[in-house]
C-alpha cells in the first residue's frame, strides 16, 4: 500500500499543502493527534505553510549525514515528525513520534 493523505488534526484549518504518509508516519501523526493536539496543530500549519524553510526555525530543521534528504520538526521536546519531499514536490511523513534514537 502507498503513502495516504492524513488528516489535518481537529480543528486545524486546511492548510495550502497536503501531506502524505507511510503506514508507520501516518500510525503516528494519528498518535500525536490525539495526545498533542494544539502542538500539532501549530506542526501541520508549518508543514502545509512552508514545509522546506530556507534556514532552521527553533523547531524546524533538515537533517545532516546519512539523513540528509529528511527533514525533521520537532512537535515537543521529545516528540518529533520526520518527512521527506517526494519525487513531485509532496511532502511524505515517514515517522511521527518519540525522538528517534539516529537524530541524538
Amino acid at each position: 500500500m502507498g503513502p495516504r493523505e492524513l488528516k489535518p488534526p481537529r480543528g486545524a484549518e486546511a492548510g495550502k499543502a497536503r501531506i502524505h504518509g507511510t503506514s508507520t508516519g501516518a500510525r503516528g501523526w494519528e498518535r500525536l493527534c490525539r495526545s498533542k493536539p494544539a502542538a500539532m496543530k501549530r506542526c501541520y500549519a508549518e508543514l502545509t505553510g512552508n514545509p522546506f524553510p530556507p534556514s532552521p526555525t527553533p523547531r524546524h530543521h533538515r537533517l545532516k549525514g546519512k539523513l540528509r534528504n529528511f527533514w525533521e520538526y520537532e512537535v515537543s521536546g521529545g516528540d518529533r515528525v520526520r518527512y521527506k519531499r517526494g519525487p513531485g514536490g509532496e511532502l511524505g511523513v515517514v515517522y511521527a513520534g518519540s525522538h528517534p534514537s539516529d537524530a541524538r
